[in-house]
Order: C-alpha cells, then structure tokens, then sequence
C-alpha cells in the first residue's frame, strides 16, 4: 500500500513565482522514447527552433537516459520564458513534458508518495509547527525513528544522538567545529557542486578559533531570530526519511545521512536573515543532498575523518 505524506496532495508548482526553477543549473535527461517524440513533436516554428537546439544525446546514452537538455549561457533550460514559465507545456500541454518535468519534485513510488525539498515551496510547506505526518503508519524500523525524531521533549540534536549508540560503536571524542572542517572538506574533494554551495562558505569563516567564533555566533543570531526553526529541520529530516525509504540497506549509512543533513542545515541556515533567504538556502542544499547518494558518501567522509562512532557523529549535532 502506497504511503502519502500529508502534504502531497495539496502541492502546487510556484510556476513563474519561483525564485529558481527548477531545471536551474541541473542536467535534466530524457528517455530515447521522450526524444524522438520531442524531435517530432508538432508545434510553433518558435518553439520548434529552441527544441532543436535544447536537446542532445548524451555520451553514453540508454533507453532510460538517452539525452539531456541543454542550459542556456545563463543555466536554464532553453524552454523557459521570461516569465518562468515553460513554453513547452504552454503551446502544448502538461502530457508532451518529459516525466521529469511532469512529477518533480514528487518522489513517487509503490511504497510512498511525497516531494524533495530541492523545491523551494516543499521547503515551505514543511517550515511549520506541525509534525509531519503520514496516510498510513511507516512500517518499522522507520515508525521507530521518526516517532523517536518527532518527540519534542528534547531537543532535536538530543534526538538524533539517542538514535547512535545503538548501532554505532564507540570511539574518540571530538570537537564540532573542527569534525566539520574535516567533512565538509572532505565532501568538497569528491564534488564540484558541493565546494560551490557549502565548502566555499565554510572557508569564509576560516579554521581557527575566531571562524569558530563567528559561526557559532551566526547560528546563534539565527536562533534568536528564528526559534521555531528545529521544528522545521525536524521536518524536512523526518521528510527525506520518508522519501529514501529509510533506512533502505544500511542503517549505519542512513543514520550517517541524517547526523549530516542536520549539521549542514544548521551550517547553511546560519546567515539566513528572513524566512526567504531560509527558503533558498535550504532548497539549493537539498539540490545535493537529495540528488545524490548523500548517505553513502557522508558516510566514507566521516569515515575518513575517523569519526565513524557514535561520539564522532554526535559531535557534528553540537550546535
């Protein structure tokens, strides 16, 4: 039985509202059946033009990703209108999109139905007070978690380091600002996209004492302005759970994955002055963390940073 999240049905795309599309600076792919019907499609000469040159064959192409709309010189694709809106879908309709363009950001599959908070009004939709919730009960071991997550007697970085211990070994005590250092360091290494929105910032602060300073005050200044924000990361946590199926093969990972998210959430939202500036902060993060395989690569850079355990991890929940 299929698992919707309370949100799911009332979602609507920002359209031309939205502060970044979603295609923005991505390489979105189409089956081969996608395109030679795009190739052949009937439609305005205009639109003819820009289709002829949005699209080309990938490299190593398959059935399933047989070629890949090309940005513009500015990162969007080449359907979107001045207004933001997809010219595409306009002159044609909603049934000639892609199956990308059509679900995102819906994660839809046998077992559940939700979105990815890549989408700027998903994130919006889940900076609330109100627990998320869910059509039917989450089979186990994922009821457990998040009924653990969503118990608002403590703080959430308590939550989360309850859940550790249970699975994960012990190990050396370590300091947070230096523990991210290392991560994010590392996660920089292995990905172009991440130096860019996390690691380029986090080397604005430096990695002595007075960088550490000026992020916890950061952080700080956040709180105050914002005190309800726990209850919108414990949202947008117990939200990806949901859509990855947690703890899917390996809980050591999965568990990795959420220590992770929270400490970048908490990172990125730091400087965050309105509830917009939060909403595109965190919506661009998701665009790494829920686009790639976060948790298996979370978990090789805190494992090269010696911080696989149960107190390494903990460290990174300190803020």
């Amino acid at each position: 039985m299929r698992i919707f999240t309370d949100y799911y049905n009332d979602f609507k795309c920002k359209c031309g509202d939205c502060r970044r599309v979603c295609c923005g600076g991505w390489g979105i792919t189409v089956s081969d059946a996608e395109y030679f019907r795009l190739l052949g499609l009937d439609c305005p000469p205009d639109l003819r033009s820009s289709l002829d040159v949005a699209l080309a064959p990938v490299d190593d192409p398959s059935p399933e990703r047989y070629a890949m709309m090309k940005p513009s010189y500015t990162g969007k694709c080449r359907l979107i209108n001045g207004e933001g809106l997809c010219s595409l879908q306009i002159a044609c309709g909603e049934e000639v999109l892609p199956a990308v363009c059509r679900m995102y950001p819906r994660s839809f599959t046998d077992a559940h139905a939700g979105c990815s908070a890549s989408c700027e009004r998903v994130v919006e939709m889940l900076m609330r007070d109100v627990p998320l919730s869910f059509s039917s009960p989450l089979p186990e071991p994922a009821s457990t978690y998040v009924k653990a997550l969503q118990n608002r007697e403590k703080p959430l970085k308590e939550r989360i380091k309850e859940l550790l211990p249970v699975v994960f070994g012990h190990g050396y005590t370590y300091l947070h600002f230096g523990l991210l250092a290392m991560y994010t360091g590392v996660m920089a290494e292995a990905s172009e996209r991440f130096d860019e929105i996390v690691y380029k910032d986090f080397c604005g602060y430096g990695r002595d004492r007075d960088g550490e300073e000026r992020l916890y005050g950061d952080i700080a200044s956040f709180d105050s302005r914002f005190p309800e924000a726990g209850l919108w990361y414990e949202n947008l946590i117990v939200n990806r759970m949901f859509i990855t199926d947690f703890p899917s093969a390996d809980i050591k990972a999965a568990l990795c994955g959420i220590v992770c998210e929270y400490a970048l959430l908490r990172f990125a939202s730091a400087k965050c002055e309105t509830e917009e500036q939060f909403v595109d902060k965190v919506s661009e993060l998701y665009r790494f963390i829920g686009h790639t395989n976060f948790n298996k690569n979370s978990a090789a850079a805190i494992n090269r940073a010696g911080a696989y355990s149960a107190e390494g991890l903990s460290a990174l929940c300190e803020v």
